[in-house]
């Protein structure tokens, strides 16, 4: 049962010590999507005494500024630090030397627990008490909308949109921007002068995002290092003892997981070069071996099984897959898809069942996120789905309804568009589940993986243009969307996947080549 897991695991944190931010990293990983069931703002409120505690912390919290140490590091940097030197937030800040003495907020971060309670106002005024000490111009590129109750932390600490000191006509562009201005700083000229500061930081700013994105991923890693330390010091007992339970399974492949799912995302960013490895974080040999549990298998006393979607297909479900829809699914065999397989081509080995940590970190993905589900005589596939997403997981399932009813009988680049409706949603022990027919396509993204590192796909992809020609017709696509349904679905179009034909046992795609170029039979949004 649920309540007896957060019992369990404030009894560990309790017996071992650990300090308040690594318990709060640990519950959050945990428990990040069962809010809902925990029927709470947050899960520390399951947690008696912890909202205190973190009230207090905050209350106590001091902040200290370290200054740009080399190239690597080229920030001036504010932290927002507890007694115990724990990090609870951050700005980093840079100076632009221009026509007038600039300093520009690049980032700032407040840990989720501690939103709310007055740190990002702390730390916003201790730099604007740096830059009036330095009789310089604040400056920072605010991605929150005026019509959100954070910005009007900025407007009453006495910050201004660029727009009212240049002008709406010279902004454009820059139309996110805010400006502080102290009083000591004379305002003649300001706005010329302010133009300079923006078309000189316009010149820096990739070179400002790239080590502003190592600094991210250099935060990141350690608090990857901390959280496992921290995991290694609540199971002590049994990594010692050599044994496990669900609970310690659980908990450790959440931690895998978010690890790779991160490894993925860094090789986006701008100009990030790898200057923080990600080998850094060593699991130990014990950890590797560990039996993986990628589902949750807790529920709670009134917990009911709930399925939304066609009733027919329903009616027609296995009885077992009724009953228990979270074992008889995580019981179901891996789709096979190219990721898998050229594992499977590297190993020399087919995946068994149960997976281990060190599986995971081999394949850089989870595959138990997708089954296969034959069933008379169709194929189908379950996809496991955060229950943070449920509520977009059935928008998207009327959106896809919409544009099934708008988009029969068009093609786009020579392509069909079909849609894989989303047949069965099922809610059990705090998992989510999407029941889908199996398209013969792989996801785009995938898609284009294979074809710029697979050693048989590249040249013909090179000479041929595939990956181009996917491109251009998915854009088209997207461009229909957006014409018929206008901005009303903006999210959900955005949200939409694209799944390109495919021959998954020979790892090619299914095109046609001719004389007029390259083209697809058929793409299938999901």
């Amino acid at each position: 049962m649920l309540p007896e897991q957060i019992a369990e695991i404030k009894e560990r944190i309790d017996k071992a010590g650990i300090g308040l931010k690594d318990a709060l990293s640990v519950i959050d990983m945990t428990f990040e999507d069962q809010v809902g069931r925990l029927k709470a703002p947050s899960p520390y409120e399951a947690f008696t005494g912890l909202d205190k505690l973190i009230d207090l912390t905050a209350h106590g919290a001091k902040i200290e500024r370290f200054r740009p140490r080399d190239n690597r590091q080229p920030f001036h940097t504010l932290e927002i630090h507890t007694d115990e030197k724990e990090v609870l937030g951050y700005l980093n800040m840079i100076y632009l030397k221009s026509i007038i003495t600039c300093y520009y907020l690049v980032y700032v971060e407040v840990m989720p627990p501690f939103r709310g309670l007055g740190l990002g106002y702390r730390i916003l005024n201790a730099f604007m008490e740096f830059v009036r000490g330095e009789k310089a111009v604040g400056l920072l590129d605010n991605i929150i909308p005026p019509e959100e109750a954070t910005y009007e932390i900025y407007t009453k600490l006495g910050w201004k949109s660029i727009k009212d000191l240049i002008g709406t006509d010279v902004a454009d562009g820059w139309g996110n921007f805010m400006v502080f201005v102290p009083d000591s700083i004379q305002a003649h000229e300001l706005k010329n002068k302010l133009i300079k500061i923006l078309f000189t930081l316009s010149k820096k700013r990739p070179v400002i995002d790239m080590h502003d994105n190592e600094d991210m991923v250099k935060r990141t890693i350690e608090e990857f290092h901390s959280v496992y330390q921290a995991l290694e010091e609540l199971f002590d007992t049994e990594i010692s003892s050599g044994t496990s339970n669900p609970l310690m399974q659980f908990m450790f492949t959440r931690l895998t997981t978010k690890l790779i799912g991160f490894r993925r995302r860094i090789a986006a960013l701008i100009g990030y070069t790898g200057g923080e490895s990600l080998e850094q974080i060593s699991f130990s040999g014990r950890i590797k071996e560990l039996h993986i549990l990628p589902y949750s298998l807790w529920q709670l006393e009134n917990d009911h099984g709930e399925i939304w979607g066609d009733k027919e297909v329903l009616q027609n479900l296995p009885g077992k897959l009724k009953e228990e829809p979270t074992l008889f699914i995580e019981g179901l065999p891996f789709y096979k898809r190219p990721y898998l397989s050229a594992w499977m081509e590297k190993m020399e080995t087919l995946p068994s069942q149960p997976l281990k940590i060190s599986d995971l970190l081999d394949f850089g993905f989870d595959p138990t996120r997708l089954r296969e589900f034959h069933y008379e005589g169709v194929d189908y596939i379950f996809e496991r789905i955060s229950p943070n997403f449920l509520n977009s997981l059935l928008t998207k399932k009327r959106f896809l309804k919409k544009i099934e009813k708008n988009a029969s009988r068009l093609k786009f680049q020579g392509a069909s568009l079909r849609i894989n409706l989303i047949l069965l949603i099922l809610r059990d022990r705090g998992n989510i589940y999407a029941l889908r027919e199996k398209v013969e396509g792989i996801h785009s993204q995938e898609a284009f993986d294979q074809l710029n590192t697979s050693p048989h796909l590249r040249e013909m992809n090179r000479a041929a243009g595939i990956d181009r020609a996917m491109v251009r017709t998915i854009n088209d696509m997207r461009k229909w969307l957006e014409t018929t349904f206008k901005s009303h679905y903006r999210q959900e179009i955005e949200d939409l996947t694209y799944f390109l034909p495919w021959d998954i046992e020979r790892n090619i795609p299914k095109v046609r080549v001719d004389i007029s170029g390259v083209s697809l039979d058929t793409i299938w949004i999901a």
